[in-house]
């Protein structure tokens, strides 16, 4: 039985679909340690889950929302190749209220679709992801930290 020290989330679709997307909030970055508030309005934003990409990303028009200043430039490699990208230091909160500080992130151009962020592999590893398609329907679910394995085949 795993232990009831974490935070978890689940997304349920009501059909089979080809992306997961949250609602998340974005601020400028801060340490809750130091400080109960953040030093921003929060900015709400949708986000793409991507386990196809190694770090997390931002937009333009979310970087620009939140007037992040670059903190450097780093080179990303894409479908389209590889190009140079801005980098910001961000603080995230997601679904199920844990807030991840000091997170770095690139910029992308402003993407079609209806998300600001894409969540990369540098945040899901933070925690166990599932995602299954049974009766028709996608469900997706995400806890942190990570507690146990998941093995359908023991299963």
């Amino acid at each position: 039985m795993p232990p009831n020290d974490f935070n978890a989330f689940t997304i349920k679709y009501n059909s089979i679909v080809n992306r997961i997307t949250t609602q998340i909030t974005l601020y400028q970055p801060f340490d809750p340690t130091k400080s109960s508030s953040p030093p921003t309005q929060p900015f709400q934003t949708n986000a793409l889950w991507d386990t196809g990409a190694t770090k997390s990303v931002i937009t333009k028009a979310t970087a620009q929302a939140l007037n992040l200043v670059p903190v450097g430039s780093t080179v990303v490699y894409h479908a389209g190749g590889s190009s140079q990208s801005n980098t910001y230091l961000v603080s995230i909160l997601l679904p199920n209220n844990v807030g991840l500080t000091g997170v770095l992130v690139s910029e992308c151009p402003d993407i079609a679709g209806d998300f600001g962020v894409v969540i990369g592999m540098d945040i899901i590893t933070t925690g166990d992801f599932a995602i299954t398609n049974a009766n028709g329907q996608t469900w997706m679910t995400f806890r942190t930290p990570s507690i146990q394995p998941i093995d359908y085949v023991v299963e």
